[in-house]
Formats: structure tokens, C-alpha cells, sequence
């Protein structure tokens, strides 16, 4: 399948690396990195394997760490990245991100 990533999906990704390189290091950084490359590879082999988000029912929402959520819909032949969430961040937020995509 064809991956897409939105606008929110790059400022949301470029942002959590560069919060990681700034507190942590270019190895968490990387293995960051890796952990989504590794997942976009496995949602285009098997794009329905994570679950229909409880926020709408077009989106599905990836875990990537315990601490990130990557939100990606399927649209036709096509997977599109649409945002990283923060997992401790304010829930409600993520109505707001799905509701103006």
C-alpha cells in the first residue's frame, strides 16, 4: 500500500524527535525512528492490525511507545499518516486533530 503522511503527521513526528534529541539522546532518537519506520512497514502489510480509535471510527491508533500514539487512516489502496499524540497529553485535544484534517 502507498503511505501518506499529513502535514500534523510531520510537524507532530519532527517535533517529538526534536524533543528527543534535545532531552534525551541521538540513540533514543533513533530507535524512535526505528519503531515507527518498523510500524508503518507492518500497518501496510496489515493495515486494519491496530484498532479503530475510540475518538472517531475512521482513524486507527498505533502504539508506538508508552508514551506515543500514531493515528493513521485507510483509505482505499493508500495509508495515511495523519498525527503522533503524546500519550499523556490532554485526550480532548484529539477530537480537535481528527475533527480538521
Amino acid at each position: 500500500m502507498k503511505i501518506i503522511w499529513t502535514r500534523k503527521a510531520n510537524t507532530s513526528f519532527n517535533g517529538i524527535v526534536d524533543y528527543l534529541l534535545k532531552i534525551w539522546t541521538m540513540e533514543i532518537a533513533i530507535n524512535f525512528v526505528d519503531i515507527v519506520d518498523h510500524t508503518i512497514i507492518l500497518i501496510a502489510k496489515n493495515p486494519e492490525m491496530f484498532k479503530v480509535s475510540e475518538y472517531d471510527k475512521i482513524s486507527r491508533a498505533a502504539f508506538i511507545t508508552k508514551h506515543t500514539t500514531m493515528f493513521y487512516r485507510i483509505l482505499d489502496d493508500t495509508i495515511e499518516i495523519e498525527f503522533f499524540w503524546g500519550n499523556f497529553d490532554n485526550p480532548e485535544k484529539i477530537n480537535e486533530l481528527l475533527k480538521f484534517k
